[in-house]
């Protein structure tokens, strides 16, 4: 019996579409060339709100919590002159978000995945596409022991991350791409302690830091990119002296602190491919990637497993045609990725900000509400096109005005 659905790539994006395929009683192959358990380095954890409403949904979430994952709310955001602390507003149900290692998390969507039905191959590299005329229908692998494989499918779904060998053999078009605009070096730390989550917003650096697995902090700093290549040379130097011009109290806790291990650094370009064709789609990395500034690729892959994953089914089980139930993921994906994925790029130039933008966080230490608003941009709790909308800004603007000027000292 072959499969309905192969799905490439078995981390964040492919085993939870698999594993969400599985549960609704579709006959999944899930191929992967790496084996696992195994970490993933280029990746600083972070599952913000609407990530973890995703785990609720799905039954995952306890699991996750069981590995000692820690839950984070509370944000800190150090802006030089005042620091802004809240609390986003809950996505669905989750008011947190966690940052688990990557070798827990994926291990744990793999498990879910293969205890629905999902059938897993490791150690399996895909090398090319099997077509029926225009239309793919299968894949060509290599398995562990070098031996070439051919699998038949309906569907074939690529979730092998922003390099995909699935969108360069469908040659999927790109519709929008930028070039690296930061770099992050970052590393683990063991005991370093943090108010949960911080931050330490400088000219042309972000600093931050948040709680993992194994009572561990990954702390790190963001650079523009040409500042990043001279940084990431020779990060045992540079990354103390960073710390110490741009957060000197921060900086004295990590001096403190025990590194764990190297540390590791990373950057994309960013880039929007068109998402489905005629029996394949990308979900996750390999049909968007966002500059990784704002942390939100396996938040970002969770929602989309869940919308590719409801529209396969919706294709599969014959309410609609399989291809013009793809069209509609690709609609829904960029309608909530676009203005995200706008905010990430340019908030990664790091450059400094416009007037209207220091009036607006000067305005914003004064109004809690509109502080949890802005932290919800993260959590993807609050849009990013509502929050930014000029008569929002002006509004939040105008009211920080009055109560700074309530606050003043009369000395008439």
């Amino acid at each position: 019996m072959g499969s309905d659905v192969i799905v490439v790539g078995a981390r964040c994006a492919g085993s939870s579409t698999a594993l969400l395929l599985a549960r609704r009683g579709h006959r999944v192959l899930l191929l992967d060339r790496n084996e696992f358990p195994s970490d993933m380095t280029a990746s600083t954890h972070m599952i913000w709100h609407s990530g973890v409403d995703c785990l609720q949904r799905w039954g995952l979430l306890d699991k996750l919590r069981g590995t000692g994952c820690p839950s984070m709310k509370k944000f800190n955001l150090d802006m030089g002159e005042f620091v802004l602390s809240g609390y986003a507003p809950p996505a669905g149900d989750a008011d947190e978000a966690l940052a688990p290692r990557r070798y827990v998390l994926d291990g744990l969507l793999l498990e879910a995945a293969r205890e629905a039905g999902v059938e897993f191959r490791p150690g399996c590299a895909v090398t090319d596409l099997l077509m029926e005329g225009d239309r793919v229908c299968g894949v060509r692998y290599t398995d562990p022991d070098g031996n070439a494989v051919e699998e038949r499918a309906t569907l074939v779904i690529g979730a092998d991350g922003r390099n995909s060998m699935v969108g360069r053999l469908v040659d999927s078009a790109v519709r929008d791409e930028h070039p690296p605009h930061q770099g992050t070096i970052w590393a683990y730390f063991s005991d370093l302690p943090i108010d949960e989550m911080e931050f330490y917003s400088r000219p042309g650096r972000m600093v931050y830091a948040w709680q993992t697995n194994d009572d561990m902090t990954l702390a790190g700093i963001c650079f523009p990119f040409a500042d990043f290549k001279v940084a990431v040379k020779n990060p045992a130097d540079s990354m103390p002296a960073e710390l110490n011009e741009h957060a000197p109290e921060f900086a004295r806790r990590v001096r403190e602190a025990k590194r764990e291990g190297r540390w590791m650094s990373g950057s994309t370009r960013g880039f929007i491919r068109t998402a489905t064709g005629p029996g394949w789609a990308l979900v996750g990395d390999a049909g968007l990637t966002m500059d990784p500034i704002g942390a939100m690729g396996i938040s970002n892959a969770f929602r989309d497993a869940d919308l590719l994953a409801e529209a396969v089914h919706e294709g599969l089980s014959g309410d609609a045609s399989l291809d013009e139930a793809l069209e509609t993921f690709e609609e829904r994906r960029d309608q909530a990725s676009l203005p995200v994925y706008g905010f990430s790029r340019d908030m990664a130039l790091l450059e400094p900000p416009p007037q209207v933008m220091i009036d607006l966080f000067t305005a914003l230490q004064h109004s809690q509400p509109d502080i949890d608003a802005y932290f919800g941009i993260f959590a993807q709790s609050v849009p990013v096109q509502e929050f930014f909308a000029p008569e929002n800004v002006e509004r939040i603007i105008t009211e920080g005005q009055s109560a700074a000027g309530e606050a003043q000292p009369d000395n008439g």
